[in-house]
């Protein structure tokens, strides 16, 4: 029977394919005319996750590596699976206590002997693929196109403590991650056990580093063409990072990686729920929610993990929120209408009270919100977003009314916020079109977003609305260095805008 390529058949739809699932038993079967063995030994050899030089991963140009963490990188147990061709025809569990030494970050482990017990027999002199499934055992077909991992937390259930899930690395172009072990007659004995090569792993999820500020990056510089650089040195005294969230944390991912048939174009696997964290966690265009989803100076979170995610929709990407706060100036800040750092944003121009928007509208500078009555006072208008001591309102549904009627942004105790859709640095970023960009998230990779530049205020919640007209007013970007990694590193310089 001519022999099929695994990995090539590995990588079409479901449809088109038929796997059957290994017995629950250290059965080896095969049928033959050829030589034949009753029971034969073999070893196992692992390269725990490192960078390969995988498609996933590392770039000349654009990705480094970088050594997991002990709590990264440790195996404590797995399955192995052997496969003819398409066919699972062997599984056995491998437990601590078989390794001869351990696999880690750096170190290839090798198991003792192994027997694959035969019921039947194997045919001798033919190769058979061999996969390893690190710390987990409940996969039975793991190259199937049904075999999936869900998790209620984007995949960190699987990157948990000396805990971390790993596979076989699939990119299209490593044949050697697909281990080959061939069978003699002289492999029945103990002392002469077939050798498999080298199996070398990815783990199954990514790694959101915590952003960073760069330290220059201390106030906003605004393009000159920004209608909020009329005022924004007026009202902007400096700005300080205050911490970070993440959304869109997809919930299931395939066990092997599912590329098309031309190695160019990674599929991902939805499920319902289908994310953690999704972008709606963190509000609509005028109120905010999810904030206690930040981690904070006093709590910072060092990294989140996740399964990959790919999509050509800003919205269902894999995100970074960043929140940073604005100092006022000690003219705007006596000027203000609450004295806690809260400023607006109107017609892209910045205001600490609403009587100075009341002013400009009366110059003709910005047009008038306030039309709904001729009579309406700055007072009147403070008073709907203030609460009994004359503070601004913790009614979120009040201020998120307000937004939405006037079209005015409210800074609440001067904090702004940006989000950053990642892209890998090593997946083609471009695929049907120039105008058409892959926001991607990939397994064994991390993303270590940079800030090296604020070039404009950003929203006053989450999710706030874009610009009317983003060429001539580009708000809410960033200058981001990303970087990916034994691991895939991804540093990404970001400039926000």
């Amino acid at each position: 029977m001519k022999k099929m390529n695994l990995l090539a058949m590995s990588l079409v739809s479901a449809a088109a394919l038929s796997f059957s699932s290994c017995s629950n038993n250290d059965d080896l079967t095969g049928g033959g005319t050829q030589s034949q063995a009753d029971g034969v030994y073999m070893t196992l050899k692992i390269s725990g996750a490192t960078s390969h030089g995988t498609r996933t991963g590392v770039t000349a140009d654009k990705t480094t590596t970088e050594n997991g963490n002990e709590a990264e990188s440790t195996i404590t147990e797995g399955m192995m699976y052997i496969y003819d061709g398409n066919t699972c025809v062997f599984r056995k569990v491998i437990t601590k206590e078989m390794f001869q030494t351990q696999p880690n970050q750096t170190t290839a482990g090798v198991t003792k002997p192994i027997k694959v017990a035969v019921t039947g027999a194997i045919t001798t002199g033919k190769k058979y693929d061999v996969y390893f499934l690190a710390n987990r055992t409940n996969i039975d077909n793991p190259i199937a196109a049904t075999s999936i991992f869900t998790s209620t937390t984007g995949g960190a259930d699987f990157a948990t403590e000396k805990n971390f899930v790993m596979f076989n690395q699939n990119d299209g172009t490593k044949a050697a991650a697909h281990s080959k072990v061939e069978f003699t007659a002289d492999n029945k004995s103990e002392a002469n056990p077939a050798a498999a090569d080298v199996i070398k792993l990815d783990r199954v999820v990514a790694r959101i580093d915590r952003p960073s500020f760069a330290e220059t990056v201390t106030t906003v510089t605004p393009a000159t063409d920004t209608k909020t650089s009329i005022n924004v040195a007026d009202v902007v005294a400096g700005i300080s990072y205050e911490g970070y969230a993440v959304s869109n944390l997809n919930n299931n991912s395939y066990v092997m990686q599912n590329w098309d048939i031309n190695f160019k174009t990674l599929s991902v696997k939805w499920g319902e729920p289908k994310y953690s964290l999704p972008k709606s966690t963190y509000g609509t265009l005028y109120n905010a929610e999810g904030l206690t989803n930040f981690d904070t100076k006093e709590k910072p979170v060092s990294w989140k993990y996740a399964f990959e995610n790919t999509t050509t929709d800003v919205n269902d990407a894999t995100a970074v929120y960043f929140k940073v706060k604005v100092a006022l100036t000690e003219t705007a800040n006596n000027a203000s209408d609450f004295r806690d750092g809260t400023f607006y944003r109107y017609d892209g121009r910045l205001y600490t009270s609403i009587k100075a928007i009341f002013d400009d509208a009366a110059t003709g500078a910005i047009s008038n919100p306030f039309t709904e009555t001729s009579s309406i006072t700055p007072a009147d208008v403070v008073a709907k977003i203030s609460d009994a001591d004359g503070k601004l309102t913790t009614d979120e549904a009040k201020l998120a009314q307000f937004r939405q009627t006037y079209k005015i942004e409210v800074y609440r105790q001067g904090v702004m916020y940006y989000r950053w859709a990642i892209s890998d640095n090593a997946y083609k970023p471009f695929i049907a079109s120039e105008t058409t960009h892959t926001y991607s998230v990939l397994r064994n990779s991390i993303y270590r977003l940079n800030v090296t530049k604020v070039s404009e205020i950003g929203k006053d919640v989450p999710n706030g609305p874009e610009p009317d007209d983003p060429v001539k007013n580009p708000n809410f970007y960033m200058n981001v260095t990303v970087s990916i990694n034994p691991w895939v590193l991804n540093a990404q310089p970001i400039e926000l805008k």
